[in-house]
C-alpha cells in the first residue's frame, strides 16, 4: 500500500510539474519573443535613420557591421527590387533576392511583417522584422532586422531545470512525507492483516489496535469481535466434537462415516478392532480395507437407495451385522458395525439348553407314564412285579427332583438374585462336615474319603455356598471312582487365596473333554452318567459359586488316574 500511494503521488507530481512546465515555457517564449520583437524594432528605427541620411552603399555596409557587431543583431537593406543593398552579417553580393521572404513580403504589403525561421546563412532559429522605409511605397526600400532565438532555448532550458530541481527536491520531500504518512495510515491495516493471517491459522488469541472515531477503528472491533466469536464457536465445536468422540470410543458397536464415494471420514476404536482397520485408513475406500467382496456393493446399494440397508459379515471369527444408514440432506452413511457372536453363542446355548432339559425330562417322564399306565391296566394286583414299578417310579422321581433343584439353583447363581452372605468359617470344620454327609455313601462303596487341613485356621467366606460347591465336587468324585477308591478334602491359606481341593483316584477325564466339563449338561460318559443319577449340572453350579465369590475352579485329570478340582477364593480375614 506504501509503494501504491508514493506511486500515485509521484504520476500526479509529474502530470502537475508537466503541466506547469508546459504552460511556463509557452509564457517565456512569448515573453522573450516580445522583448526581441521590441529590441528589433529599436534597431530598425536606427538603421531608417541612417537609410534615410542617403550614405553610399561601401559606407552603409561597413556601417551596418558594426551596429550588427555591437548589437548582436542582424541588420539588412532590401532594395525596391528585393536585392540586398548592405548586410551587416553577409556579403551583398552573394544574397539571394529577398522579395520572396515572408516578412519582406507582408511588410511590402502592409508595411511591417515579422517571421520566426530557421536561418540557412547563419544556421540558427531567427525572428525577422521588416519595416518599409516609406509607408504607402510598395516598391520601396525595407529595413530588416534579425535575432536569433537562443535566448529563448536558453531561458526554457533553464526554466526545465529549473522544474526538474524542483521536482526532485519536493519528489524526494513529499516522497518521505507520503511514506510516513501511509505508514501511519496503514500501520494499523497492517496489524489488522498480521490479526487476520493469524486467526486463518488457528490462533484466536490475537487482538487488532483499536483507533478512535475512524473507519479502521470499525474494522478492528469487527475483526476482534469475529476472532472472540470464532473461539467461542470453536470451542463448543472442540467441546462437542469431544463429547461425540467419547461417546464413539465407549461404543462396543463399531461406527464408520462414509462420505459420497465411500471413502472413510472417521471411525471410532471398536470400528478398527472388528473389521481389522490398519491405522491411517480416512480417505480410502471402505471396501480397499473391509475385505469382503460384496462391501462394494452393500455400500453402493446404501448410497443410491437413500434408506438403511442391513447385511451379515463374517470377520475371521466374529459374526457381525452392519447397518448402513444414508445421511439424510447431504451425500455418506453411517455403518454401524455390531459383533453378535456373543448373542448367537447364547442364542445357540439357549436351544442347546432347551433341548438337554427336555431330554433330561422326557426319559423320567416316559418311564414313569409307562410303569403308571401298567399299573393302571391292573398290574398293581401283580405282587411280584408291582413294588418293582413303584421303585422305578420313586427314582425317576427322585431323578426329576434333582434335576428341577438343580435347575433352580442354577438360575439364581446366573440371575444374580443369590446373595452371598460372608463370615468368618474354619476351613476344617466345613471339609469334616461334608465328609461325614457322604462318609455312608462312600463307605458303600468301601471307599476311602479323608480330610487334610491345620486345625484352627480360618477365614471369611460364605459357608452355604462354599459347602454346596464342595458337596457337588465330593458327590461326583464318589460317583465316578470305583469301589476301593480314595477321595481326599484339602484346604491351604495361600498368599492371597484360600484353596480347597478334592481329589480322587477314579476314572478321570480325557484331556479332550477337560474344557467342556463345566458346561451345563455336558457328560463324558452319558450313559454311565444317567445311571449313576448325575443331572449334569454339578460342576456348572460349582463354576457359577466360584464366580459369584469371585474366585476360579479348575481340574487336573488323567483318564485312568483320577482327577483333581481346585477352587480359589480370595483372601479375606
Amino acid at each position: 500500500m506504501v509503494r501504491r500511494f508514493l506511486l500515485a503521488y509521484l504520476a500526479l507530481l509529474v502530470v502537475a510539474l508537466a503541466v506547469f512546465g508546459v504552460l511556463a515555457a509557452r509564457a517565456t517564449r512569448s515573453r522573450v519573443l516580445s522583448e526581441i520583437s521590441g529590441r528589433l524594432q529599436a534597431e530598425v528605427a536606427l538603421v531608417a535613420a541612417l537609410v534615410r541620411s542617403g550614405p553610399a552603399p561601401a559606407p552603409l555596409q561597413a556601417m551596418l557591421r558594426e551596429m550588427g557587431r555591437e548589437a548582436d543583431v542582424r541588420l539588412t537593406v532590401i532594395g525596391p527590387d528585393g536585392t540586398v543593398a548592405a548586410d551587416s552579417h553577409a556579403d551583398p553580393s552573394y544574397m539571394e533576392n529577398h522579395n520572396a521572404r515572408p516578412e519582406v513580403r507582408a511588410a511590402r504589403e502592409e508595411g511591417r511583417g515579422t517571421n520566426v525561421r530557421y536561418s540557412d546563412t547563419v544556421r540558427h532559429d531567427m525572428m525577422y522584422l521588416a519595416v518599409l522605409l516609406e509607408a504607402g511605397r510598395k516598391d520601396g526600400v525595407v529595413i530588416r532586422a534579425a535575432l536569433p532565438l537562443t535566448r529563448i532555448r536558453e531561458e526554457v532550458d533553464a526554466l526545465y531545470a529549473g522544474i526538474a530541481a524542483a521536482f526532485g527536491a519536493v519528489g524526494l520531500g513529499g516522497g518521505l512525507v507520503m511514506i510516513l504518512l501511509a505508514r501511519w495510515v496503514t500501520g494499523p491495516l497492517r496489524a489488522i492483516r498480521s490479526v487476520a493471517q493469524a486467526i486463518v491459522q488457528g490462533d484466536y488469541t490475537r487482538r487488532a489496535p483499536l483507533t478512535e472515531g475512524d473507519e479502521v477503528g470499525s474494522v478492528s472491533g469487527a475483526i476482534n469481535q469475529m476472532a472472540e466469536e470464532l473461539e467461542r464457536r470453536l470451542e463448543r465445536l472442540k467441546a462437542e466434537g469431544a463429547k461425540l468422540e467419547a461417546a464413539l470410543s465407549s461404543l462396543t458397536d463399531g461406527v464408520l462415516a462414509l462420505d459420497g464415494a465411500g471413502r472413510i471420514v472417521h471411525y471410532n476404536a471398536a470400528a478398527a478392532s472388528l473389521l481389522s482397520l490398519a491405522p491411517g485408513s480416512e480417505r480410502l475406500l471402505v471396501w480397499e480395507v473391509v475385505r469382503h467382496p460384496r462391501m462394494e456393493t452393500w455400500t453402493a446399494e446404501a448410497l443410491k437407495k437413500g434408506a438403511p440397508v442391513r447385511h451379515a459379515l463374517e470377520m475371521g471369527t466374529h459374526d457381525l451385522v452392519l447397518n448402513f444408514s444414508p445421511l439424510q440432506g447431504s451425500e455418506g452413511c453411517v455403518v454401524v458395525a455390531r459383533d453378535v457372536t456373543e448373542e448367537k453363542r447364547y442364542e445357540n446355548l439357549r436351544k442347546e439348553f432347551v433341548a438337554n432339559v427336555s431330554h433330561e425330562l422326557r426319559t423320567p417322564l416316559s418311564v414313569i407314564r409307562g410303569y403308571v399306565e401298567t399299573l393302571r391296566d391292573e398290574g398293581w394286583k401283580d405282587g411280584e412285579n408291582a413294588p418293582k414299578f413303584l421303585e422305578a417310579i420313586d427314582k425317576n422321581v427322585e431323578r426329576l427332583s434333582l434335576l428341577v433343584g438343580d435347575l433352580l439353583e442354577l438360575s439364581r447363581l446366573e440371575s444374580g438374585s443369590q446373595i452371598v452372605h460372608p463370615r468368618k468359617m474354619d476351613l476344617r470344620e466345613i471339609l469334616e462336615r461334608v465328609a461325614e454327609d457322604f462318609r455312608v455313601l462312600a463307605s458303600k462303596k468301601r471307599q476311602s474319603l479323608g480330610v487334610e487341613a491345620p486345625a484352627s485356621v480360618s477365614c471369611v467366606l460364605d459357608p452355604d455356598l462354599v459347602e454346596r460347591a464342595l458337596r457337588n465336587l465330593v458327590d461326583n468324585a464318589i460317583k465316578y471312582t470305583p469301589e476301593g477308591g480314595t477321595i481326599t478334602l484339602r484346604s491351604a491359606l495361600e498368599e492371597e487365596t484360600v484353596l480347597f481341593t478334592v481329589a480322587d483316584t477314579g476314572i478321570g477325564i480325557p484331556e479332550s473333554d477337560l474344557p467342556r466339563i463345566f458346561e451345563r449338561f455336558y457328560r463324558v460318559d452319558k450313559s454311565r452318567s444317567r445311571e449313576l443319577g448325575g443331572t449334569g449340572l454339578g460342576l456348572a453350579i460349582v463354576k457359577h459359586v466360584a464366580q459369584l465369590m469371585g474366585g476360579t475352579v479348575t481340574v487336573q485329570s488323567q483318564a485312568g488316574k483320577g482327577s483333581v478340582f481346585r477352587l480359589r477364593f480370595p483372601r479375606v480375614g
